[in-house]
């Protein structure tokens, strides 16, 4: 009740659900999507159910994005108390198909703006000694499967970067 939560690639799915849920606790959201439109149509669904909303367009891949996207919503809402690293792409190709560039994307997506996020909320959550970092990730994190090395790369390094993150934080 009363925390501030953002959530990223909250405009469908996994995210728009977290969100729904957090919102029915009793949360202010900010709610994060590359798509604009899907964003805005993603918000007035989760309004209408009475849901105090931010959206703030962003595509976490990019530092200044991440920059901003905090920036704007503790500025807006207060104190992030709550981040939820949803936002996610996958692809999938064999290894021999794939292209720096798709290594890159995924990477930076899946893997880099948890990072980034994580690291731009933590001093708040230390300095007030409380809060939530929730990341979503897959069972491509501990599966390996044909056309699946760029996608599972990213997962695999998620959820051990979770569980550092969570021992870095645990004195806090």
């Amino acid at each position: 009740e009363g925390k501030v939560a953002l959530v990223t690639g909250a405009s469908r799915g996994i995210g728009k659900a977290i969100a729904r849920t957090l919102s029915r606790m009793g949360a202010t959201l900010s709610l994060c999507a590359r798509d604009p439109q899907k964003l805005q149509n993603a918000r007035r669904e989760l309004e209408a159910e009475g849901a105090k909303i931010l959206d703030v367009p962003a595509d976490i891949s990019r530092h200044d994005d991440i920059t901003s996207l905090v920036q704007t919503t503790e500025r807006s809402l207060g104190p992030i108390e709550i981040l939820v690293n949803n936002a996610g792409i996958g692809h999938f190709a064999p290894i021999q198909e794939a292209s720096e560039a798709d290594w890159d994307a995924t990477l930076d997506t899946n893997l880099k703006a948890v990072f980034l996020l994580s690291k731009a909320v933590a001093p708040g959550m230390i300095s007030r000694r409380s809060g939530h970092i929730i990341n979503i990730a897959s069972l491509a994190g501990k599966s390996a499967f044909a056309g699946g090395g760029v996608y599972c790369a990213s997962k695999w390094g998620l959820l051990g970067l979770t569980q550092c993150v969570a021992e870095d934080l645990r004195p806090y």
